[in-house]
């Protein structure tokens, strides 16, 4: 039998016949090292020439199927235990595909915004964490990035790799954690299928029935984005000469546009500190190079570079050395100046910048553009120079923010692969008010339904992290739109196989993204080990079901108490506010009494409602049971 390579040299000398061959494909899923759902029939598809016979062979079970008139074809696998390796043969006439090392095994869905996309590299201890990553077992393909304004069929890519530490530290640190947890109890393969965007909206991630729209409603949704698209294609392409598909800034990983003797006289100009977006480049998301020099009488030591935020990436340089570089936003840059790189008279700074979405550029927030040292400064505010070098076109905004973008290009070209459940941490971007945050409870709901019916599962487990802590503590109970989220998440719990893994403990005040994502992974995995996998274990911490008022204090009941009710630091408990007729909230009260805790407080000698941790970042909410998970936030009344 001939291998593809044949095939294609036969394609291009010529054929007979009225079909034009096509290459023999098959779904990027089935790639060498995939992880298969155990226990499941699992559909193989692809593509070949149109009537061709393919013959698709697991080991030593071998079955045929005919392409269509579109060349589409459609294999089944039969029901297999966890277990392997296994060796996937497609093959027509012409051509043959391989895939080694197939498992079967437990397959689970991760998908959300950052803080599940985030990596294994840039959470915390990720060098101990990288290094002893070893479980070929353990397996993750991340779906990239991308969008379409119709339903795909084909993933834009992808790869299966195994948790090494060739690979681990682009694993999703959320997933990464979670299966090794089940690895741990279950001892089966486990694959994860990460398909994740930092800063998308639930919207994104749902199709036009879980929106409750008709296409014709979503095709007349994108017409002012699309020419908005257009427009800026142009703008990008004419007057700043830059492309969509590379960075010419960036050539064989030399940055020519680094040099310090590149001449940048007609580079534009533009104002740092700020956005890019109001210094010219509106609609701008991809990667510009900003270049500006200093003069120095003679070489300072001990100088440290001060960028301030940067919207998102950077890697900057100083007379053509590298000296730093961040791959994340809201972090303040410093990076101090090794010997040998400055000089006396002038020195050149190049700054590249990548932005995912909305603002982008040396936005500073405050921070101040210098470079210092122990007795003196050079200011760096002023007029840059700056060139465009990849741009990305998002329509009418961000893609990860518009409905069903993501939705058809990373959720329903894997529809069709079965797999045991999801895992979902997002809601930061749909918490920026509350209308959306309240809007939420409706949408999450509608999106796990829709999902589960999609994969023609039912009752497939959905468990989802719920919003971590940030921002700065609150003095005194406020309203908060974090809190109305979490709020609407949790009405998700009504729904039967739903669990959810709270984060309050282990947010950071000052950065959306904390880096514990371990006991993240945990606490979802001590769901999945209950409602999956049979374990005894308790997997949630106390959740409020129900309340009584007499005189004058409120009683609380909870579920999942486990072992008893707790405090994290041993001290009083802290987090709970009560509220009478008057609906003006102050801080409570709070006294355990055995399964039960009893909230008053002086001044309201009539109650009528309490909360708990309710507020963007809750510091002294520290509710646990014995088996230190914490509580969930919760409300008695609206």
């Amino acid at each position: 039998m001939r291998t593809l390579y044949v095939c294609l040299l036969a394609c291009l000398i010529g054929g007979s016949g009225g079909t034009s061959p096509q290459p023999l494909t098959v779904n990027k899923l089935f790639r060498s090292g995939a992880v298969l759902q155990r226990d499941a029939s699992v559909p193989v598809w692809g593509t070949a020439t149109a009537d061709a016979i393919v013959t698709v062979s697991l080991d030593l079970d071998e079955q045929s199927v005919r392409a269509d008139s579109d060349g589409n074809w459609l294999a089944t696998l039969e029901p297999r235990p966890a277990g392997g390796p296994h060796r996937l043969m497609v093959a027509t006439d012409t051509d043959t595909l391989v895939a080694e090392n197939i498992m079967y095994g437990d397959v689970w869905v991760a998908s959300g915004q950052s803080n599940m996309e985030w990596s294994v590299a840039n959470s915390a201890d990720a060098e101990q964490e990288i290094a002893s990553a070893d479980d070929p077992l353990l397996r993750h393909y991340k779906v990239p990035r991308s969008w379409s304004y119709t339903a795909e069929d084909t993933l834009a890519g992808g790869q299966w790799h195994f948790a090494n530490p060739e690979h681990v530290g682009a694993f999703t640190a959320v997933g990464y954690s979670f299966a090794r947890e089940l690895r741990a109890s279950a001892d089966i393969p486990i694959g994860i299928l990460n398909t994740s965007w930092g800063g998308s909206r639930i919207e994104a991630w749902m199709d036009p029935p879980a929106l409750g729209m008709d296409d014709a409603q979503i095709t007349r949704l994108w017409d002012a984005p699309k020419a908005r698209a257009d427009s800026l294609i142009r703008i990008f392409t004419e007057e700043h000469g830059a492309s969509a598909n590379s960075d010419p800034g960036f050539e064989a990983d030399v940055p020519l546009w680094a040099d310090p003797n590149l001449d940048d006289t007609e580079w534009m100009e533009i104002p740092a500190p700020g956005p890019w977006e109001a210094g010219g480049l509106e609609g701008l998301n991809g990667i510009a190079w900003y270049r500006t020099s200093f003069e120095l009488d003679t070489v300072p030591t001990d100088a440290v570079l001060h960028l301030g935020t940067v919207d998102d990436r950077d890697m900057t340089w100083i007379n053509g050395h590298l000296v730093g570089e961040t791959d994340r936003y809201l972090i303040e840059r410093e990076y101090a100046i090794g010997e040998g790189i400055l000089q006396p008279g002038v020195n050149q700074l190049t700054v590249r910048v990548h932005d995912t979405g909305g603002n982008g550029g040396l936005v500073a927030d405050d921070a101040r553009l210098a470079l210092q040292w122990p007795d003196g400064e050079v200011d760096l505010e002023g007029t840059w120079k700056i060139r465009v070098g990849q741009f990305q076109i998002n329509p009418g905004g961000n893609p990860n923010q518009l409905p069903t973008l993501l939705y058809n290009s990373m959720i329903h070209p894997i529809l069709d692969f079965p797999i045991t459940g999801f895992i979902w941490y997002q809601g930061e971007s749909n918490a920026g008010d509350p209308v959306t945050a309240t809007a939420y409870t409706g949408q999450f709901q509608s999106m796990i339904n829709r999902w589960r019916t999609l994969w023609e599962h039912e009752d497939a487990p959905f468990l989802f992290v719920s919003l971590a802590s940030f921002l700065a503590a609150q003095d005194e109970p406020q309203e908060s739109n974090w809190a109305i989220l979490r709020e609407s998440q949790a009405a998700a719990m009504e729904l039967p196989n739903v669990g959810q893994a709270i984060t309050l403990d282990i947010g950071e005040a000052e950065d959306i993204h904390p880096r514990n994502k371990q006991d993240v992974g945990y606490r979802l995995a001590l769901w999945a080990r209950s409602l999956v996998y049979g374990d005894q274990v308790v997997h949630a911490g106390p959740i409020y079901r129900e309340h009584s008022i007499e005189h004058g204090k409120v009683t609380l009941w909870f579920d999942h108490v486990g072992g008893g009710l707790a405090t994290r630091d041993d001290g009083p408990l802290g987090g709970f506010a009560i509220a009478g007729e008057e609906g003006e909230f102050i801080w409570a009260d709070a006294q355990i009494q055995g399964d039960s805790i009893v909230v008053s407080h002086p001044d309201i000698p009539n109650p009528t409602s309490v909360r708990y941790a309710w507020a963007y970042n809750p510091t002294t909410a520290n509710l646990i049971n014995a088996e230190g998970l914490p509580a969930a936030p919760f409300r008695t009344g609206r």
